[in-house]
């Protein structure tokens, strides 16, 4: 009986064997995967790691929804982390992993992790934008740690009361023992126009929030992971998503989505909780790279004062930070849609900056009132032979109407758009639309003919509309040298729907006269976005099925006013007749 318990209690050799080797295994992985730490860091001067706020999750969101691609802040803080001596040992040999989050304003940057020292060095820079000062700034050393929660090392708050620097510093940590050093310059930014400034060294790279008072904004989709996981705005997609890793003391494995402002990362690894969310301005570069010699990898590297976004990127010699990807089932994808995203977001701050510059160029024209009001066609409208800029976009207009119409192209403006004309007034009031305010017709320099610019309250039949929105157009008139042809152009801007400021609605009635009293209408009208947003499709169909009704109705009135306008003329005409007769 003795010896079947010692049997049953004792290990056989082969059990003794299997976990021998077990624990030589777990060993030599532990050593292997903090040696190799070390060792990289070093060579990179810095291993990225997570953050150590609130799950190790940091609400850089905050901040970034609250950044603007062009940002009006008249302040430029550049803050230089250089180095941090005696820190904390949180290590059990002694050492820390220490990385920094500076934090200004509503804004936060992230430095990159020195493995094994107390003494780190990092040498770089972080920008941020103020409106006004004096701003506090903060910076928190964490100590990184593989799995479990960042520790604290400690942390300063230096005030920054007027412009200049402070030269090199070394300011002491509200922790037993530890100082950082740093460099403060701030710099007062002229006052120019905000597509033309740089601001935060990203030359306009941030995710912009509409300005304009839009209520109400309610877009009826489901929230995507971009909204779920990093609190995004909601007309932000994921265009594409990956699986991949992000490149630490091991890999750690998660999912990568990329938009069209940002792109993104998120991964649950021992239930540590890490999010990177890139601004597509802040990037430099993208490169193909490799893990471990054999895994392919995609590299992307931030300009010089973005610092880290969500966690701590890995540093480089020339003080610009990145972050690096592996384990792409295929890489080359998706370098191929990181290029492209990067390209097409550079493109699209370039086609928003010159339709900007179009826009307010088209409503300073309009918006100027002549000095004298006429009832006829005055000699402006006429075309010359100078080059001007197109009033509104050709490859967005879609043809929704031809068909003769009662009235030949010169009397077309005298009765129903001319200064003296009451048309515009009834035919709003027939729409129901309140509030209107109708500007004179004057020339300008930009365009051919002459412009005007009416306000007013429209209806809204969407359901994703308010019941009315203040509306603006501006309206263009070009009648050709023969008198035959009108060219008669709108845009149409609302101003209180969904995503009301990302397009305008613009329209072109051509009227060629093709008998004595009639003429031939040719209607194109179509959606003219200014930059991407969500449903587009939808927005551009609903256009046209409105203005189709509005034309509709247009017409009516139309016909009824001239038909009015030419009785009471006739009437007119036989009445200063009479008496001549008489006298006769």
């Amino acid at each position: 009986m003795e010896t079947m318990s010692l049997d049953f209690l004792l290990p056989s050799l082969w059990e003794i064997k299997v976990t021998v080797a077990a624990s030589i295994y777990v060993i030599f992985a532990y050593w292997f995967f903090t040696y190799r730490g070390s060792r990289d860091g070093y060579c990179d001067r810095s291993l990225a790691g997570n953050s150590g706020e609130s799950g190790d999750a940091i609400e850089e969101k905050d901040g970034m929804l609250k950044a603007d691609a062009h940002n009006n802040s008249p302040y430029l803080i550049k803050v230089e982390l250089l180095a941090a001596k005696n820190l904390i040992g949180a290590n059990l040999n002694g050492t820390s992993d220490p990385y920094a989050i500076i934090t200004c304003g509503t804004e936060k940057r992230f430095s990159s992790m020195v493995p094994g020292s107390r003494n780190p060095m990092w040498g770089e820079e972080f920008n941020f934008s103020v409106d006004e000062l004096p701003v506090q700034i903060n910076v928190t050393i964490y100590d990184w740690d593989i799995i479990w929660k960042s520790a604290v090392l400690g942390s300063v708050t230096v005030p920054v009361e007027s412009e200049g620097q402070t030269g090199a510093l070394w300011y002491t940590l509200n922790s037993p023992s530890g100082q950082v050093c740093l460099h403060i310059k701030s710099i007062k930014l002229p006052v120019t126009s905000p597509s033309g400034r740089v601001v935060n060294g990203y030359g306009g790279g941030r995710r912009r929030t509409p300005v304009d008072k839009q209520e109400p904004t309610v877009v009826h989709q489901k929230p995507g992971p971009l909204q779920t996981i990093f609190n995004l705005l909601p007309d932000e997609l994921a265009e594409h998503s990956y699986s991949c890793a992000l490149e630490r003391s091991f890999l750690y494995h998660g999912r990568m989505y990329v938009s069209a402002w940002h792109i993104c990362f998120h991964s649950n690894v021992f239930s540590k909780q890490m999010k990177v969310l890139i601004p597509v301005g802040d990037i430099d570069e993208i490169r193909r790279t490799q893990h471990a010699f054999i895994n392919p990898a995609v590299t992307i590297i931030l300009r010089m004062g973005a610092g880290g976004h969500g966690v701590p990127p890995l540093g480089s010699p020339d003080g610009r930070v990145r972050y690096k990807f592996a384990s792409f089932w295929n890489r080359n994808h998706a370098f191929r849609a990181l290029q492209r995203a990067r390209k097409n977001y550079h493109e699209m701050l370039e086609a928003e900056k010159k339709e900007k510059a179009e826009s307010a160029l088209r409503a300073h024209s309009s918006s100027i009132r002549g000095s004298k009001s006429q009832a006829m066609i005055p000699e402006d409208i006429i075309p010359n032979t100078g080059k001007h800029q197109a009033f509104i976009k050709d490859e967005a207009l879609n043809s929704i109407y031809n068909d003769a119409f009662p009235c030949t192209a010169e009397n077309y403006f005298n009765l129903l758009l001319s200064d003296n004309s009451n048309f515009t007034n009834e035919y709003r009031s027939a729409r129901k639309d309140t509030n209107l305010v109708i500007g004179q017709w004057h020339p300008a320099d930009e365009y051919d003919g002459q412009v005007r610019e009416i306000t007013f309250r429209g209806l809204c039949n969407s359901p994703m509309c308010p019941p009315d929105t203040a509306m603006t157009e501006w309206q263009h008139a070009v009648l050709s040298p023969d008198k035959e042809t009108l060219v008669f152009e709108t845009v149409q801007q609302a101003h209180d729907v969904p995503f009301g400021s990302y397009f305008e609605i613009h329209c072109r009635w051509k009227l060629e006269t093709n008998a004595e009293n009639s003429c031939i209408i040719d209607i194109k009208v179509g959606a003219h976005f200014k930059k991407w947003c969500p449903m587009q499709s939808k927005i551009k169909s609903s256009a046209i099925n409105e203005y189709k009704k509005e034309v509709e109705v247009m017409l009516e009135v139309a016909r009824s006013y001239i038909k009015s306008s030419t009785s009471a003329g006739e009437t007119d005409k036989a009445t200063t007749s009479s008496p001549s007769q008489e006298s006769s």
